[in-house]
């Protein structure tokens, strides 16, 4: 079972952060990054979104970092702690240019990003980069073949819609091989079949512990699958997520006591979770929050490590 715990002032949903998140300053994050690449978390995890609708910013908060470039910050002030972008909408970024300075920042960093990557869903953001909502999915299949090209040819070549290219050399090429795992977010039917066939596992976004089982079942289902070597990753939120309204955040409950985070774990475990994806207690403080980090690594997560 892997652990990833998520960045201070990432983000600022309000169901999820507490009100010193908004002015935590660069520093205190590369000192949280510190103190958690000393515990037996797996990853550090960073969201993304590139602009935000005016009246979402009540809800969501307006402070995401791009995905890749706070990784690789992270990555530089850390040694051991890998960092898992959740998630990185593919469709808002070049292939190129990102697939470069994806394999920079995991060449540097000795191998240690892995990427949870989307179609994305917000329609303004889309609109704001002039990319064609309606096209994202197909964008997005695009991209990642593209991109799995840059970083495994040593003449790559690509033909597609959207990109192409060829007749030129990439390099350097991600210090993982084949490249960094490709951890695709997403609910809908086209996000779990573009997980079975171009990723290394899936990151459930509101899908409950109750209908975990058979969208897992629909992966293992795909074609792809059955030539499958890897193991097939499966890092879900630590978070009872309301059934009857999926993006009612404010009554999400992410649990921050042991009896109700084992019970949950071991929920999502059974129903095939491989990872959780954890959240920040809400705390008075900076410092609260990190003496809670440093007990949920000492109580919770050694009772998932053989």
């Amino acid at each position: 079972m892997k652990f990833a715990i998520r960045l201070p002032a990432n983000i600022l949903y309000k169901a999820f952060t507490s009100p010193w998140e908004a002015t935590l300053t660069p520093d205190k994050a590369v000192h949280f990054a510190r103190e958690v690449d000393g515990l037996a978390f797996d990853y550090l995890w960073v969201a993304e979104h590139i602009v935000q609708h005016p009246k979402l910013v009540p809800s969501m908060g307006a402070k995401f970092y791009e995905g890749v470039a706070a990784a690789g910050f992270l990555l530089g002030a850390t040694q051991r702690i890998r960092v898992l972008t959740y998630v990185c909408p593919i469709p808002y970024h070049n292939p190129l240019v990102w697939a470069k300075a994806i394999a920079s920042v995991d060449h540097l960093s000795g191998g240690r990003l892995s990427l949870g990557l989307s179609a994305g869903h917000l329609r303004r953001e889309f609109e704001a980069l002039g990319v064609p909502f309606e096209k994202r999915g197909a964008i997005c299949d695009e991209y990642l073949q593209a991109m799995k090209a840059l970083w495994t040819s040593d003449q790559p070549e690509f033909r597609g819609e959207f990109v192409s290219f060829g007749n030129m050399v990439f390099e350097p090429k991600p210090c993982q091989s084949p490249h960094p795992p490709l951890l695709i977010g997403g609910d809908a039917r086209p996000a779990l079949r573009r997980a079975a066939t171009l990723g290394d596992g899936w990151l459930p976004w509101q899908t409950t512990h109750r209908e975990m089982k058979s969208a897992i079942a629909y992966i293992y289902d795909q074609p792809a699958m059955q030539a499958r070597s890897k193991p097939f990753e499966i890092y879900t939120l630590l978070a009872e997520i309301p059934e009857d309204n999926r993006l009612d955040f404010d009554r999400t409950h992410c649990p921050q006591h042991k009896d109700e985070i084992v019970d949950l774990i071991g929920l999502l475990r059974e129903a095939g979770a491989t990872g959780m994806i954890v959240h920040l207690p809400r705390t008075g403080s900076y410092e609260e929050c990190l003496e809670w980090v440093g007990w949920f690594s000492q109580e919770i997560i050694p009772l998932y490590k053989a």
